[in-house]
């Protein structure tokens, strides 16, 4: 591979994985945002002079993914074509990150659909803000958000570095 190549998958990896991010975090603050807009307009900080709800959860969304999608496109691309192991095609590893986002929604969801339905709060009462029904629930579901992202994003790591060295140990002449 010629280094443009190489260049060009760099930023395909990093680029296209933050890209995914923020596309995600933006579509879940606008649900967020519908079920209790104040968790954008009272529990956070005016942002850009935004006074709508839905543009400001988009631009929550933007600001609070940008940079961890950065972040965590430098690390695919590390685990899953730096080195001398076999480096991974991109899209495979793209599809790693969609796995990661949708894992992390199905957990966030689920939480916060469960708080919903049974009035349940399962994270301490120091993590909430405020008791209301709609806050609880969005307040859960970003917390589950964050949590599950950070554990799969971590999984998605270790699996690209197994992947890698298991395409090496098949390529190894016998």
């Amino acid at each position: 591979m010629n280094r443009v190549d190489s260049r060009r998958n760099a930023y395909s990896v990093i680029l296209g994985t933050a890209g995914l991010v923020v596309l995600y975090a933006i579509a879940h603050d606008q649900y967020i945002v519908s079920i209790a807009p104040e968790h954008f307009t009272v529990y956070h900080e005016p942002l850009w002079g935004i006074e709508d709800p839905h543009l400001l959860a988009a631009a929550y969304g933007f600001v609070a993914s940008i940079g961890l999608g950065l972040l965590l496109g430098l690390f695919c691309l590390i685990a899953g074509r730096l080195g001398s192991l076999p480096p991974l095609p991109v899209k495979r590893i793209l599809k790693g990150v969609v796995l990661v986002i949708v894992t992390t929604e199905l957990i966030a969801a689920s939480t916060g659909l469960f708080v919903w339905t049974t009035g349940i709060r399962i994270l301490p009462d120091s993590l909430h803000p405020d008791f209301r029904k709609p806050l609880v629930t969005t307040q859960t579901i970003q917390i589950f958000c964050y949590a599950a992202s950070a554990l799969t994003s971590a999984a998605l790591l270790v699996w690209l570095v197994s992947a890698r060295k298991r395409l090496a140990a098949t390529k190894t002449p016998q």
